[in-house]
């Protein structure tokens, strides 16, 4: 392109009396116009044709297969009372439980179990189940929504789940200061 303007090229048609003028569009749009056609020739070709990639549904059945190959130990259940026991004394799960109930139980419950707008859960009476462990883990899960406890299980993971359980389950028999009223039997 040489140092002088380029005179602008009046095309011969005119609509409604607006007359067009001759201009390319620029390099920058082209080259990004012609690399999207190419990345969607390539992206058709990778999930639609080669059979390379996994499809969602495909996806799905494998995140499906692993749930069930988790939820069977030695094919006994992971909720059950003697699997919870083994897993409530591990002390990574413990500490990540401490961690769950301090960031997502401890403004209804204090974080050392006394009760607020939750229940004392650091004295030995229970309002929902015996204080077994597969009780404090069935009220985590499905909550109490009438009391105004959310499920929590559509909101953390199952670990999470667990762990936090663990760390209720280690409430109970303490003292703290100033704990709310027992409730339940």
């Amino acid at each position: 392109m040489s140092d002088e303007k380029k005179e602008a090229v009046l095309l011969d048609h005119d609509y409604d009396g607006i007359q067009e003028y001759d201009n390319p569009l620029p390099n920058w749009w082209l080259v990004t116009f012609f690399a999207t056609i190419l990345f969607s020739g390539i992206y058709f070709i990778h999930y639609e044709i080669s059979g390379i990639a996994t499809s969602l549904n495909q996806e799905f059945e494998a995140e499906m297969k692993l749930l069930s190959q988790k939820k069977s130990v030695g094919g006994g259940d992971l909720e059950s009372e003697e699997a919870l026991a083994v897993l409530f004394e591990q002390d990574e799960i413990k500490k990540l439980g401490m961690e769950v109930f301090q960031s997502k139980c401890a403004s209804c419950h204090r974080a050392d179990g006394g009760g607020l707008i939750g229940p004392n859960l650091a004295d030995s009476a229970w309002l929902y189940g015996k204080g077994h462990r597969q009780d404090i883990l069935k009220s985590v899960k499905s909550g109490i929504p009438e009391k105004g406890m959310p499920p929590w299980e559509s909101m953390i993971s199952h670990q999470e789940l667990i762990a936090v359980s663990a760390h209720v389950h280690t409430l109970a028999g303490t003292n703290p200061p100033n704990p709310k009223e027992a409730q339940g039997q």
